[in-house]
């Protein structure tokens, strides 16, 4: 497709279409969290679960890639607007040592930490998107992590997991319902 003609609002319309506001995405990450949840049932040692949540935190992009692919979702688009938000999300490999910092000088912080920085790169899809699905599921998730992985931090491990991908899973749905208006309206 060709994309320099297009206007803003069209290369927006064109990438809701195409990558269905990123769901996929969402998948992955409630998958990740489930996973980091279910784990707690089986790894006793903090250190080694906090190790899991480090290792683990780099399959959410092949999973939703995988995930888009299986629905036929295009999440690699070539549209400068899908590149942007290429870029955006890519600005979690930042992340990546600090996340190793808080593993060796406090890895009990570490659930928070991931939740709040991954939270963070979340808000650029608000305007990308036109959604405010993104908006309500960013501060969500940085002030359940907050609460569950430092105020009651004795929860970091065990209920923090549950509680965000509770929230990955119903933005999920809200970012389809957001998608399906939008195409419907689009339509007539």
């Amino acid at each position: 497709m060709n994309y320099d003609n297009k206007t803003l609002n069209q290369l927006k319309a064109d990438l809701i279409v195409d990558a269905h506001k990123g769901y996929p995405f969402l998948l992955a990450g409630a998958f990740y969290w489930l996973v980091m949840g279910v784990l707690s049932f089986f790894i006793e040692d903090y250190k080694l679960l906090a190790l899991c949540y480090l290792i683990g935190s780099g399959s959410i992009f092949p999973i939703a890639i995988a995930v888009s692919k299986m629905l036929k979702v295009n999440m690699l688009s070539k549209n400068p607007l899908g590149v942007l938000g290429g870029i955006t999300g890519g600005i979690q490999a930042f992340y990546l040592p600090i996340w190793i910092i808080i593993y060796i000088e406090h890895y009990e912080l570490l659930p928070m930490a991931i939740g709040i920085l991954g939270a963070s790169h979340f808000l650029p899809y608000i305007w990308i998107y036109d959604s405010k699905t993104y908006g309500i599921f960013t501060v969500s998730m940085a002030v359940i992590a907050f609460i569950f992985g430092y105020i009651f931090i004795e929860q970091a491990f065990f209920t923090l997991p549950f509680l965000l991908a509770f929230i990955y899973l119903i933005s999920v749905i809200g970012l389809r319902q957001e998608t399906n208006k939008f195409i419907a309206d689009r339509d007539n």
